[in-house]
């Protein structure tokens, strides 16, 4: 210090600038480094990446639920601007980085609900998986290095780069906004990384079909990851298209007529929370809803109640108008099973099980209740795997034949041998054309 006192205070001055500019050299040359250490992949121009969308090949915006063409089907417009948040979306990709960074550019703000968790409506969710998918580990991401700014970014550090198969390589399943849609997608890792592939989604596949109201979207967990169909679709290592809305469901006939066009394992209609206060037309729309999906499939459909209220002892009015949802849903099921409906599945709010300790408001439920609800989904699936009845759609490859013993007409109804036209039909399984 007595040395640099001795130095004339002009030099001392040319010196400390000298060392100014060295320090921001170094800052600068270390920003710039960490700036490209990071390599960025674009899922929607890499390719075809998005699992969970239907109609993948044929829509137009590769981050909406539902494409343009159909956009004339929805009678409602609050169901066509909730088709472009991204509930059951997820990406999946391989690499062995110990760094990983995800940026994407929402559609409307992070907080649109301010009573749900930020991360549920409007965060990704990162899950290491295993290669046979039966086993996933939560990925949390760096606190304090993830925004919701433009674009939202989430920053996953300290990755062990081996999977549980022991390969340097992992496979990772990254979850899009629940509540919210998303322009653009990125994942950016370092540049010595050796790999980086996408895995793409299959272009056609059988999924299961879940549509309904905000407790189907995600409502109100809190991270995407813990919504009930995408725990389902984990648990089943399977795509699970969420048809699912903040706005209210109305059990619309448009919607229904674009559900029909999807290649299903089952459809799931979950709709009773939004119809308590549109109770009178529960029943019609049940039964217009499934002849509609009827006219094109025979796959199985599950009627799900309402699960109830968490504050039914002191609020027993409000119970008693889901009590009066579930029972005109009963009403429609009893109906369609009277009426020969074949393939018509049921679960109960006793199936369901919540207790007010799985809600959040007393309507939308907690990660809790998104964890019984996805345990009375499987076990519910397993039941009507084992009890479904195989008619195949469509007509196609048939066998002209006079046939005898039981028959179904195309929709699954029962046809009586004595009375049957020229046409095609059902037996054991198999379509028959019969030709009498």
């Amino acid at each position: 210090m007595q040395q640099l006192n001795r130095i004339n205070p002009f030099n001392r001055s040319i010196l400390m600038k000298k060392l100014f500019i060295f320090l921001a050299c170094l800052i600068g040359l270390n920003m710039s480094n960490h700036t490209q250490a990071q390599i960025w992949h674009n899922a929607k121009n890499d390719g075809y990446h998005i699992f969970g969308q239907g109609w993948s090949r044929s829509s137009q915006n590769k981050y909406q639920r539902i494409p343009e063409t159909l956009k004339s089907k929805l009678n409602n417009s609050g169901l066509w601007i909730g088709s472009r948040n991204c509930a059951g979306f997820y990406v999946r990709f391989r690499t062995d980085a110990t760094t990983i960074s995800v940026r994407y550019s929402l559609t409307t703000a992070a907080t649109q609900y301010m009573y749900l968790s930020a991360y549920g409506q409007s965060g990704v969710d990162l899950y290491a998986r295993s290669n046979d998918g039966k086993t996933f580990h939560w990925m949390a991401p760096h606190v304090g290095n993830a925004s919701f700014g433009t674009p939202a970014i989430a920053n996953y550090r300290n990755v062990i780069a081996q999977n549980m198969e022991g390969n340097n390589v992992c496979e990772y399943q990254l979850y899009l906004p629940n509540l919210n849609g998303i322009t653009m997608l990125e994942v950016g890792v370092n540049t010595e990384t050796e790999t980086f592939e996408w895995i793409e989604a299959p272009e056609e596949d059988e999924q299961i079909v879940a549509y309904g109201s905000a407790v189907v979207a995600g409502a109100s967990a809190s991270h995407v990851g813990n919504s009930w169909t995408n725990m389902l679709g984990r648990a089943l290592d399977t795509q699970v298209l969420n048809f699912g809305y903040a706005t209210p469901v109305k059990l619309e006939e448009g919607m229904f007529a674009v559900l029909a066009e999807l290649k299903a394992k089952v459809f799931i209609i979950d709709a009773m929370p939004d119809m308590i206060n549109n109770v009178s037309n529960i029943k019609s729309g049940i039964l217009a809803g499934v002849k509609t999906l009827r006219a094109v499939n025979q796959r199985p459909i599950l009627l799900v109640e309402s699960p109830g209220t968490a504050d039914k002892l002191i609020r027993p009015e409000l119970e008693a108008r889901h009590t009066a949802a579930n029972a005109e849903l009963r009403k429609a099921y009893d109906e369609l099973t009277e009426a020969g409906y074949h393939n018509i599945f049921y679960m109960t709010q006793e199936e369901i099980g919540l207790t007010a300790d799985d809600f959040l408001d007393g309507i939308d439920v907690n990660d809790l209740g998104m964890k019984h609800y996805a345990e009375a989904y499987l076990k519910k699936l397993a039941y009507i795997e084992q009890h479904k009845e195989n008619i195949p759609d469509g007509i196609s490859d048939l066998e002209a034949t006079k046939g005898t013993g039981k028959v179904y007409d195309l929709t699954g109804r029962p046809a009586n041998e004595k009375h049957l036209t020229k046409g095609v039909y059902i037996r054991n399984g198999k379509k028959e054309a019969i030709s009498k």
